[in-house]
């Protein structure tokens, strides 16, 4: 089946949209059953989000960092902060609808993920790794943000924000290269990664650095700057490759 033709199928009213846009927009609502199910499972299992971050089970100082002093706090008296078990709920359910997308996606006859299998490999390899090393700065980073005065030293939701979130935000930075690049070589994206792709991944980038990240600009920054170099990245790769 010719691909135009393919996406027209998936797109009747002609919105212009490549066979990924077109498949979330057909399967919107089992995307979002997916996501709320996913999100309610994972703030129900996670009681207290202390026990995920870099400092857990750390025995309990002085506390004169953010890292270890807040961390061991909520370790020890086993308050689990809310706001951050709920956005580690958001976040599994909009990654698990985003990996059901894909799968989604390869129905259409256009998309072959088998094209893309070593692109995708890579971007789940980065994806680790990447998350697995910045995990191990996310505490120093921390104190240093207190010590530059970005974050308070008493915040609970702060230290838990950066230990969890920020290390997330490395990994996805270094799988939006080859994720971008490997839904478009099985033909899921525009071949150019047109300026709607670009406007999206933007979105949820300036997204996630909003929603899970301390209320400052520095680490709005930080939070925003891997996944864009990602971007950026990929679209070089386009455009000059």
């Amino acid at each position: 089946m010719d691909p135009t033709e393919t996406v027209d199928a998936f797109d009747p009213q002609r919105r212009g949209l490549s066979p990924l846009g077109a498949t979330a927009r057909r399967h919107a609502g089992r995307l979002a059953v997916t996501a709320v199910l996913t999100a309610v499972l994972v703030f129900a299992a996670v009681r207290d989000p202390a026990l995920l971050s870099p400092t857990a089970g750390v025995s309990p100082t002085a506390g004169v960092s953010l890292s270890s002093g807040v961390s061991t706090a909520v370790v020890g008296v086993g308050d689990p902060t809310f706001l951050v078990r709920l956005e580690l709920g958001v976040l599994a359910g909009a990654l698990a609808a985003g990996v059901s997308l894909v799968f989604l996606a390869d129905r259409d006859p256009a998309v072959n993920l088998r094209d893309a299998s070593g692109w995708l490999v890579v971007a789940a390899a980065g994806f680790l790794v990447g998350t697995v090393a910045a995990r191990q700065f996310a505490p120093p980073l921390a104190d240093l943000l207190v010590e530059w005065g970005r974050v308070a030293a008493d915040s609970r939701q702060s230290a838990l924000e950066l230990e969890l979130f920020f290390p997330v935000a490395v990994g996805g930075g270094a799988a939006v290269a080859p994720l971008l690049l490997g839904l478009r070589r099985a033909g899921a994206l525009s071949r150019r990664l047109a300026g709607r792709t670009r406007g999206l991944s933007l979105l949820c980038l300036v997204v996630f650095a909003a929603c899970f990240s301390p209320p400052d600009s520095t680490t709005f920054a930080l939070y925003a700057a891997p996944p864009a170099v990602g971007l950026g990245v990929a679209v070089a790769w386009v455009e000059f490759g």
